[in-house]
């Protein structure tokens, strides 16, 4: 490479270059979502039993979950919008993940019509995306905004309000506390810590592929898991 070729790269690389920690983060929650999925749909099939409500650690693992998701969407926009708001890359990725959050709403309405999701993780990263925006570059305003959410509720049980339905959701995550841990994510990126290196073994690549098709996983493993568990248990089993 010459040195030409070095200054174009460096000036592209705010907007090209991925961070292998972001897709690492994504990666873990991924496999962590699934796992818990997986018993989830075994406690609703009857295989098990678990109480996810009080038992600890199942009352955690999600929490977990949502907490890496939105930590690596901090870390994102801080790191594609480094400069200034990118709106050819922020308005399509918002209308995509608006647009799914909406078809995880209707599906859910119609495979549990008692427990639907509206307002869950995917509509929360909509959202915080949106919020976020006016804070990339105030990171220290993020932090203050991320502790006034997150200490509150976690050591009082104390949040802002927002919106609830009638019926307990399967999937319910609301901006607040939630947005803190964006803001946190936005703190996070000045401090470098997207460019911390893990290395690149088998298991850090495997984690890095599974995040940079997040989206899609999200999206598709769960009626795939359903639809397995159905098969077995109401069909092969009955």
């Amino acid at each position: 490479m010459n040195k030409t070729d070095e200054t174009i790269h460096e000036e592209l690389s705010p907007i090209r270059k991925r961070y292998f920690i972001i897709d690492q983060i994504r990666g873990v929650a991924i496999v962590l979502m699934v796992f818990f999925h997986l018993f989830y749909d075994l406690t609703i099939f009857g295989a098990l039993s678990i109480n996810f409500s009080k038992e600890p650690f199942w009352y955690f693992l999600p929490r977990i979950i949502v907490f890496l998701f939105l930590t690596a969407v901090g870390l994102s926009l801080s790191v594609v919008h480094e400069e200034k708001v990118q709106w050819k890359k922020f308005f399509p990725r918002l209308y995509k993940i608006t647009l799914l959050a909406i078809c995880v709403s209707i599906m859910t309405w119609f495979m549990f019509p008692k427990a639907w999701v509206y307002f869950g993780t995917l509509h929360c990263i909509a959202l915080c995306s949106l919020m976020a925006l006016p804070f990339l570059r105030f990171p220290k305003l993020a932090l203050f905004i991320a502790l006034s959410l997150l200490i509150p509720s976690a050591l009082f049980d104390k949040n802002l309000p927002w919106f609830t339905l009638s019926h307990a959701s399967m999937d319910y995550i609301s901006p607040f506390p939630w947005f803190g841990v964006v803001c946190l994510g936005l703190f996070l990126k000045t401090k470098g810590f997207h460019t911390i290196s893990l290395g690149n073994g088998k298991v850090l690549s495997a984690l890095s592929l599974l995040g940079r098709h997040s989206l899609k996983i999200y999206i598709l493993h769960q009626p795939l898991l359903f639809g397995v568990l159905y098969l077995f248990f109401r069909v092969i089993k009955a």
